[in-house]
């Protein structure tokens, strides 16, 4: 054995140590390492510090530990070696071969460090040494010495590894090019190309993950393949590549959407794990990998197992990773991110709180300039979001926020997360808007919103969620703002989400629920009741596809409770109605029952339900409910912070329910308590709120309730001021300021507000057709407009009081009355004046015509077709907006700028040129005749009229006490003041027009008077009346073509009789009155046609005829738009009042309608009296310029008399205007002469006397009063 001073010890030590290496590569004998080292270690101790062997003994350790660390994973041996490769960097020269050696050893032994302990330090310091290696090997290797190949390829992953750590794009760059240039300077036969494939594989997968570039993908999958391909089944390197080219198919799954990129992704992942020990040190990557593609599929229409076993394999992986591990963040985070999932599905709070610890974990251990840190940082956001909603903390809201902006500032514009990131903020956004009610908040929500939509072209698969972000955001700007193009593009872009959306995908419920919201509030909005349909289809969709854990559940059911609320709000029925309603309640509940104890929205939960038990206390009078209602209303408010945005709203529903109770107890206290809820809902609310004259009307209610209760002027003054400020709040709904209105107008006060009553009255009735636009169905119009009866009348008695003057009092009847006729008569408008100048606006006028003109699917109900009857409306409402424009421009024609405005008062007098027209106003504050003449308008006071003697008179409309009564008070009185109680025996007798309004429309004008006494007093001795429902009516039907019209050649008479109809009692005369009026026809030579007697047929014989003359039965309807005259199939196809509102005959230009059935004419809805829905106006809307119709029940024998006069004075004085009122005058006398005649004959076989008593009990009921004209 050798001394140590042997000068060749050193040297036998380091052969030792070599041959001890050698065998170890055979053996694994790790003794035989250890051995090794320290026979090296030895060799180093005995060489003095200048000897050349030093380098190379010192370098050989570094290799020897480098190898026992890859063994063991032992740091203090690749601390020792990389302290012993820097001592043989020191004394090692330049011009030394080993040089370049000793840095390429030195670099990698730092990255391996850095890969397991994560030191930046280290990574700066191999890629450095790296580039030195490479220099040096560039300068030395003359020979081809070095594998400058596989030093590029190191540098290139060293580079690659620090930025994922720095986020410096520039070491991508450089990565990317340093791996190609490894892979072109080794030849496919190179047993290192694959190697290097994959690297820049690797490199081009993470740019394209940074910046979105998509050839860098597919480059990067091309040359996984290659590498996948030419790799054996029992390479040590296969896993490892494998999961690469997993990860790359996902990356193009996520950008394209294409499911089979996804399946292979995880089928390759599950390989990769199958050929891997599990002991493999790459194992938790691959792990990490397969669990985030299982949540992949999950989240892309994947069963809950799905979820499970990815949350499984994701532990396994964290499990398994060192703490701060490189990937140890990114690990927690895709944890977090499936934890997240398994949350909303089934709604466990303890995977919500896991996923937030895990989360902030991550974050703690990932450096600021970590690529991954924004990544980090939004899933932070996104599970604080998530615990607000769940505990209603507004601390996890506020720091949601600050974390996803902090996430966008660290993220690139470029950067293909960036869009995903903006969606979650503005998601945060619209939740602190929600609930504090900042609108900055709500205008960056969206702001950012639309840059995400910007950001992300169409065919990527994260688009649907963008655009349904923004929806939603737009939905809410809307109903704080009003503006309807808002509305509508948040409806187009939720209803395209829907379509684009499969039904297999796990967003669709989030999606069809959205949408019901939205649509449902144009509803509230607008009143059309398609879009309350589609609302209850998506939302009950929306429902069934979300899983009963889902932590979403309990709000869809709270939506699709709602909706159903509004449906029984909406419907007429009773049994209907209440059906729904219990319904909502049943399901209100169950969303109660699913919403956790802490919920953001457990507050609106339980005042919904409030609502909903109170409405049914309404219907029902069960005390329990209205307690109940209380009770969670009062939860809700409690529950609500004081500075919550919807409050004030919560507040409100607690006080209606608080005033149901005092009108039950009759308590002051409870009035007390229903007043300061009242208050403090006004209180909550700023004056921009859109909800403010609501809750303005409401506190206005109760303080008017004091005062009654209490006699405190102070509350009176005070309820006064908030109706005022309510009619007043032009960011409200106009329903809502229309009530405000109503109640002021209404109240006996307002006769001493002065001036200021005048402009509350115009307000109001300008308001009115602000709150049912042209956009909506008649059915949908009918429902808003019955909340306006008498509504200008009162306006117009106000106008009067105050001393405005007749025309102010006609302006607002004509702006507040019959705007549903009114509507349809403008769509129809004459454009023949505009067709030779601007052939372009006639065009367009008739384009948009056609849409807002055209039939509505009121009759849908919960069927697939819900949703096209709610596109319909879309269309409508475009429409609508577009005619407004289209109007603007068409008035800027020299003589059209008047268009289809209200008439002026000169164009009001001159309607009046062929008679006085006389509308009767009726109102609690005063009853006035408001008369139209050629000379001017003036109001006529009647001081004899009242509402209480017009419904106590009402319930005998057919007494002659009636018709004596109605000269007395309204016709005497107005033909004395119009000069026409006094005809000239030798002159025609004049004309006149009514326009009665109110009650007073079921009232027969023409047939007032005392009639017994033959002394003239009657209205048929003094003028020929006809009605009409406006001004504005009698003066667009004259401005129609074909003023004079002649019944030629050409014409068609169409004719039905119904004397056999199924379900109603025969009619012995109907075909027998046709008969007789065909006969007439046919004397004259002129075509007569009778159609079958069907809807479908009917209408279109109708399209080409002049006259039409109906004999059968008619029926007048509680809900006047189902009106109908009787054909045969009116159990099935009925012709009603709304389907022949929906019917356009102005282009055959037909003259008369002659409808001899029962109550064509009558109308039973009260509320809407001033809208004119009967049949005999439906048929003038068609475009008949007259039709003849009847205000009740008429004789079936009488009609036939009544058609034969008529039509023998028509065919004498031939059909033009004037002709049909002075026929059917004409006739009326007849039949009133020979019924006076038979009267008198009656009487005095009876008696002597030859005075006949009008309280005679025998007296007959006069037949001939019913028929009335309308037209011109």
């Amino acid at each position: 054995m050798l001394p140590n001073s042997d000068p060749d010890r050193s040297t036998l030590l380091q052969n030792l140590a070599l041959r001890l290496d050698r065998r170890f590569s055979v053996t694994a004998d790790k003794a035989d390492l250890g051995f090794a080292i320290q026979s090296i270690q030895e060799a180093i101790y005995l060489t003095l510090s200048d000897d050349p062997d030093l380098v190379e003994y010192s370098y050989q350790l570094a290799n020897l530990l480098g190898k026992r660390f890859s063994n063991t994973r032992e740091i203090p041996d690749l601390d020792v070696a990389i302290t012993s490769t820097k001592k043989a960097l020191e004394i090692t020269t330049s011009s030394n071969p080993i040089m370049a050696e000793i840095l390429e050893t030195l670099a990698s032994l730092l990255a391996t460090r850095y890969s397991i302990l994560g030191e930046k330090n280290d990574i700066d310091k191999a890629i450095k040494f790296a580039k030195q290696a490479l220099q040096e090997a560039s300068t030395h290797d003359s020979d081809g010495e070095f594998d400058i190949a596989s030093m590029l390829n190191a540098l290139g992953i060293y580079l690659g590894d620090r930025f994922l750590q720095q986020g410096i794009l520039s070491d991508l760059d450089e990565a990317i090019a340093a791996a190609k240039e490894a892979s072109e300077m080794a030849s496919c036969n190179h047993p290192d190309h694959l190697q290097y494939l994959d690297t820049l594989s690797v490199h081009l997968g993470n740019r394209f993950s940074h910046v979105g570039t998509f050839e860098d993908l597919e480059d990067a999958i091309k040359a996984s393949r290659q590498v996948v391909d030419g790799t054996p089944e029992d390479h040590a390197d296969r896993s490892t590549r494998l999961i690469n080219l997993s990860k790359l198919l996902n990356d193009r799954f996520s950008y394209l959407g294409r499911n089979h990129d996804l399946e292979e992704a995880i089928e390759i992942a599950r390989e990769a794990i199958e050929l891997s020990p599990d002991d493999h040190p790459d194992r938790a990557g691959w792990l990490d990998t397969q669990g985030a593609l299982l949540g992949t599929r999950y989240s892309s229409g994947g069963r809950l197992q799905v979820l499970e076993e990815a949350i499984g394999v994701s532990r396994e992986a964290i499990k398994t990773t060192s703490y701060g591990h490189p990937e140890h963040a990114t690990r927690l985070n895709n944890l977090c991110v499936l934890l997240g999932d398994r949350y909303a599905a089934l709604g466990d709070a303890t995977d919500l709180e896991e996923a937030v610890q895990v989360i902030r974990m991550a974050i703690l251990i990932s450096s600021d300039g970590s690529p991954d840190l924004a990544v980090l940082l939004n899933s932070l956001s996104v599970r604080l979001g998530d615990r607000y909603s769940a505990r209603g903390s507004v601390a996890d809201l506020e720091e949601s926020v600050i974390v996803a902006k902090r996430a966008i500032k660290t993220t690139p514009v470029s950067h293909p997360n960036r869009a995903k990131f903006l969606k979650n903020l503005s998601l945060q956004l619209g939740r602190r808007f929600a609930t504090i009610g900042d609108m900055t908040d709500l205008d960056e929500s969206i702001q950012v919103a639309r840059e995400a939509v910007e950001l992300t072209p169409e065919d990527r698969p994260e688009r649907p969620i963008l655009l349904h972000n923004l929806a939603l955001q737009l939905s809410t700007q809307f109903s704080r703002t009003g503006a309807t193009g808002i509305l509508e593009e948040a409806i187009n872009l939720a209803r395209k989400v829907v379509d684009i959306t499969s039904d297999s995908h796990p967003d669709r419920a989030a999606h069809l629920n959205t949408l019901a919201v939205i649509v449902c509030t144009r509803y509230q909005q607008f009143g059309a009741i398609a879009d309350l349909h589609e609302a209850i289809n998506a939302s009950r969709d929306s429902v069934n596809a979300t899983s009963d854990g889902n932590a979403n559940r309990s709000l869809r059911l709270n939506n699709f409770s709602a909706h159903l609320y509004y449906r029984f709000s909406r419907s007429s029925d009773l049994a209907t109605g209440l059906t729904d309603l219990d319904k909502a309640i049943d399901t209100a509940r169950e969303a109660i029952k699913a919403c956790l104890d802490g919920h953001s929205e457990r507050p609106n939960l339980l005042s919904n339900l409030a609502v909903q038990l109170t409405s049914r206390f309404l219907k029902t009078g069960d005390m329990k409910d209205l307690k109940e209602s209380i009770d969670l209303g009062g939860e809700a408010v409690k529950m609500a912070d004081m500075g919550h945005s919807e409050r004030a709203a919560w507040l409100f529903n607690l006080s209606r329910s608080l005033d149901h109770w005092y009108m039950s107890t009759h308590k002051i206290e409870d009035l007390e308590k229903a007043t300061t809820a009242a208050r403090e809902a006004v209180e909550a609310t700023s004056v921009d709120y859109p909800g403010r004259a609501g809750l303005l009307n409401n506190l206005g209610h109760q303080l008017d309730s004091r005062f009654i209760r209490t006699g405190l002027k102070e509350d009176k003054i005070e309820s006064q001021r908030c109706y005022e400020e309510a009619l007043m709040s032009t960011v409200s709904l106009p329903t809502y300021r229309i009530f405000a209105g109503r109640y002021l107008l209404s109240t006996p006060e307002i006769l001493q507000y002065g001036q200021r009553a005048y402009q509350i009255a115009k307000t109001t009735i300008d308001l009115i057709p602000l709150s049912a636009p042209n956009s909506l169905a008649s059915v949908d119009k009918k429902v808003i407009l019955s909340q306006t009866a008498g509504l200008a009348s009162d306006a117009a008695a106000v106008a009067l009081h105050t001393g405005q003057g007749a025309s102010a009092a006609i302006q607002l009847l004509e702006s507040g009355r019959g705007l549903l006729a009114g509507a349809l008569r403008d769509l129809r408008t004459d454009l023949s004046s505009i067709q030779d100048e601007r052939p372009d606006l006639v065009q367009s006028f008739h384009d948009l015509r056609r849409i807002l003109d055209s039939p509505t699917q009121t009759n849908v109900m919960m069927t697939a077709d819900a949703a096209s009857g709610s596109f319909g409306v879309d269309r409508r409402h475009w429409a609508n907006s577009e005619m407004a424009t289209l109007l603007s421009e068409i008035r800027t024609i020299p003589g059209h700028e008047r268009f289809l405005l209200p008439a002026t008062d000169t164009e009001m007098r001159l309607a009046a040129e062929q008679g006085p027209i006389v509308m009767v106003n009726v109102s609690s504050h005063r009853c006035d005749a408001l008369l139209v003449e050629l000379s001017g308008t003036r109001a006529l006071s009647l001081t004899a009229l009242s509402e209480d003697e017009i419904s106590r008179r009402a319930q005998s409309l057919q007494s002659l006490e009636t018709l004596e009564w109605l000269w007395d008070v309204v016709v005497e009185p107005v033909l004395k003041a119009l000069g026409l109680n006094r005809p000239s025996p030798e002159d025609p007798l004049p004309r006149i027009w009514w326009i009665p309004t109110g009650a007073l429309s079921k009232f027969p004008f023409h047939a007032a008077g005392y009639h017994l006494e033959s002394s003239g007093r009657t209205t048929l001795d003094k003028v020929i009346s006809s009605y009409s429902s406006s001004i504005k009516a009698i003066i667009d039907t004259r401005q129609e073509r074909n003023k004079t019209i002649d019944v030629d050649s050409d014409s068609d008479i169409v004719l039905l009789a119904m004397n056999e109809t199924k379900g109603q009692s025969r009619l012995k005369y109907a075909d027998a009155e046709v008969r007789a009026v065909k006969s007439m026809f046919d004397l004259a030579g002129l075509p007569v046609k009778h159609p079958q007697p069907r809807k479908a047929e009917t209408l279109a014989a109708l399209q080409k005829c002049r006259v039409f003359h109906f004999a059968g039965h008619g029926s007048t309807k509680s809900d006047p738009l189902n009106s109908l005259i009787y054909l045969e199939d009116w159990q099935d196809q009925p012709l009603t009042v709304e389907s022949l509102l929906e019917t356009n005959l102005r282009s055959g230009a037909p003259f008369l309608a002659y409808l001899s059935a029962c109550k064509t004419g009558e109308s039973l809805d009260e509320k809407l009296a001033d809208e004119s829905l009967h049949l005999t106006s439906a048929f003038q809307l068609t475009g008949f310029r007259h039709v003849i119709g009847t205000l009740w029940e008429v004789d079936d024998a009488l009609c036939v008399d009544m058609a034969q006069m008529t039509y023998k004075v028509l065919g004498e004085s031939g059909f033009h205007d004037g002709s049909v009122s002075q026929a059917l005058h004409q006739a009326t006398c007849i039949l009133r002469d020979k019924w006076l005649a038979e009267e008198r004959t009656r009487v005095r076989s009876r008696s002597e006397r030859d005075i006949i008593s009008c309280d005679d009990e025998t007296r007959k009921t006069p037949l001939w009063v019913p028929y009335i004209h309308y037209g011109v």
